[in-house]
């Protein structure tokens, strides 16, 4: 089943044309501010920025800017699947600065693509990801960092909400939009890659636009495994930053992996 159907109603957070994804927009601009000042990205008079999963690019091109509003000249790579939303930053940056997009997959071989001085992951989008995935996606994302690089994740600890304080539904009205809603369903689990199933129905009508495998992720099980691969890895909590809107942030830095 084709997840494009699904995505056209539950990305609309992310499209420049949307008053609600302007307002993330500026947001995530004041937490890169933050990362400036807190000398959390590297020295460097050009830095290289890798935006994975990227969407629209609306995280990447929100440290864009913010890193050329500091007198630093950045470049930025996008990556998805879908080559109609990568199109879309144009709609962040009106056409300036030096931007590329990449239409693969994140657990590609990111190597042909350069190395790169700070990678995104961002919109809590490690959920698609179950453990033998998110291995990989670590371990390639340390193969095109440089000695010095930053690789951010914005996350929400899913298991501490769920199962800890008993937040879970099986049943979430995920989006409305025009007359329809739009809600997901758990529909089974799969022990032996760690993934929930999801259904997702448009109401009224209950048709069944898309189905999506997801693993509940704890923000120290990731910092955790990133271990293995980056010398550095912390949590930077919403406490911590301080920025409305922005989710808890796991931090890596310094790849320990060797490039092929």
């Amino acid at each position: 089943m084709s997840l494009e159907k699904l995505y056209s109603y539950l990305r609309s957070y992310m499209d420049p044309e949307s008053e609600n994804a302007r307002k993330r927009y500026k947001v995530l601009k004041d937490f890169f501010n933050w990362t400036v000042k807190k000398a959390l990205l590297p020295d460097g008079k050009k830095l290289r920025i890798l935006d994975l999963c990227a969407g629209t690019g609306i995280a990447g091109a929100a440290l864009l800017e913010v890193l050329r509003e500091w007198g630093v000249e950045a470049s930025l790579t996008l990556v998805d699947k879908r080559k109609d939303d990568i199109l879309k930053v144009e709609g962040w940056l009106n056409g300036e600065g030096e931007v590329y997009g990449a239409i693969m997959d994140c657990l590609d071989d990111l190597e042909k693509l350069g190395e790169f001085d700070v990678v995104l992951l961002w919109g809590s989008t490690m959920p698609h990801f179950d453990p033998y995935q998110a291995a990989d996606l670590f371990t390639n994302v340390s193969r095109i960092l440089s000695p010095l690089g930053a690789f951010m994740v914005e996350e929400t600890d899913r298991f501490g909400a769920f199962f800890y304080k008993r937040a879970y539904r099986e049943i979430v009205p995920e989006v409305r939009k025009g007359d329809c809603t739009v809600v997901s369903l758990d529909e089974g689990y799969d022990p032996l890659r760690g993934v929930v199933v999801r259904g997702y129905y448009k109401l009224p009508g209950w048709e069944k636009i898309g189905e999506v495998k997801t693993r509940y992720w704890d923000l120290a099980g990731l910092a955790g495994m990133g271990k293995l691969v980056f010398e550095e890895a912390r949590i930077i909590t919403r406490k911590e930053h301080g920025t409305a809107g922005v989710g808890d942030v796991i931090y890596f830095r310094n790849p320990k992996v060797q490039r092929a």
